[in-house]
């Protein structure tokens, strides 16, 4: 499989070189491809990881930069798009290794997000266990990288060693109390992750309700846009049906995250898996087939950073809609994995989506 490099930071399939130019519509994702959510999603899955150990078995951790890799390592396996299910792996990975565990029994009430604010650190996480348990998943995670795993997989490895540990009731009595992973107020998890990231303004937009657990603005104003107005700019010149959007956030905080470049973007064609309770969550190719049918467009480049989207992209495929791959890299393992699954564009920069389409022959050479 030969690609080739259009100048610095930026890989084109020498198979699909020629089609470039055909594609009729740009598709996104958000999530570390239009926006950095190093400091919302990720800081939320630390925080509420936190809090729920602390309030349910008085466990205190600092969980630091090596669960960052660890959620990234999470999204090369296809199945975890919905960070919900990576919180729970992660607490669940955290609760099998703990020293000791003693349930608490009481309600969560309001939580003072000032004290859980220090948890979250630079480096290593800590006390020892945590550390070692951040590294039993990172491994166990790279060990089944290639294969299509989701939550219910990961969980079935974990009960493995909550046998070897004697912890198989207390680990099914932990998952009992997060509750089910399927919408805002279904369970503690759910609801706690949404109010943390949201804030009280969001919960309030989102939802049309009170949070019932956070007082606080929210991590979502921490997110910060890695595109920037002159690639939108440029690309809609460069692509006849425009661009649009197939997320697996909801409506609500897409437009949030997006609302000075919104205007750039088609939305009634848009997807926003986020707001369905039972839809299909991507790598499902539904919601691109969806989206491109709507736009009208026959050829359509669908940009991601994850391996669901991806499969995604290779799904649509095989259902007939003639879908091409662009992948931004955010993580260690996606390269690798772009080029072993013949990702059509492969780049560093999202904002380098220009020149993959005008395809300077000048700049390119074999890799």
């Amino acid at each position: 499989m030969s690609y080739k490099l259009l100048g610095e930071g930026l890989l084109i399939h020498s198979g699909r070189f020629n089609e470039l130019p055909g594609i009729e519509a740009i598709v996104f994702d958000i999530d570390g491809t239009l926006v950095d959510v190093t400091r919302s999603y990720y800081f939320t899955i630390k925080l509420t990881t936190c809090i729920l150990l602390d309030k349910l078995y008085g466990l205190r951790c600092k969980l630091g930069s090596d669960v960052d890799g660890v959620i990234k390592s999470l999204k090369m396996l296809g199945g975890f798009n919905n960070d919900w299910n990576t919180a729970a792996t992660i607490i669940q990975a955290i609760f099998l290794h703990a020293d000791h565990i003693t349930k608490r029994e009481q309600a969560l009430g309001i939580i003072d997000i000032a004290n859980y604010l220090t948890n979250i650190v630079e480096g290593e996480s800590s006390p020892e266990y945590v550390k070692k348990s951040i590294e039993w998943l990172g491994e166990t995670i790279q060990a089944n990288f290639g294969k299509h795993l989701k939550i219910e997989d990961l969980e079935s490895l974990m009960d493995q060693e909550a046998e070897k540990r004697g912890r198989i009731e207390a680990l099914r009595e932990l998952r009992n109390s997060l509750g089910p992973l399927t919408s805002y107020g279904s369970g503690l998890l759910t609801t706690l992750f949404e109010e943390v990231y949201l804030g009280e303004e969001g919960t309030r937009g989102k939802y049309g309700a009170d949070p019932k657990y956070v007082r606080w603005q929210g991590a979502i104003l921490n997110e910060e846009l890695l595109i920037k107005e002159e690639t939108l700019k440029e690309l809609n010149e460069l692509v006849p049906k425009g661009l649009a959007i197939v997320t697996g956030r909801g409506e609500w905080e897409a437009k949030k995250a997006l609302e000075p470049l919104l205007h750039y973007f088609k939305l009634e064609p848009s997807v926003f898996i986020g707001d369905k309770v039972r839809g299909p969550e991507k790598p499902d190719p539904a919601g691109l087939i969806k989206c491109a049918k709507a736009m009208g467009a026959e050829r359509v480049l669908y940009v991601g950073d994850s391996a669901e989207d991806l499969i995604l992209v290779k799904r649509a495929r095989e259902r007939g809609l003639d879908a091409m791959f662009a992948g931004v890299l955010t993580n260690e393992h996606s390269f690798n994995f772009f080029i072993e699954n013949g990702a059509e564009v492969i780049m560093e920069d999202v904002n380098d989506l220009p020149r993959a389409l005008k395809r300077e022959e000048s700049l390119w050479r074999p890799f």
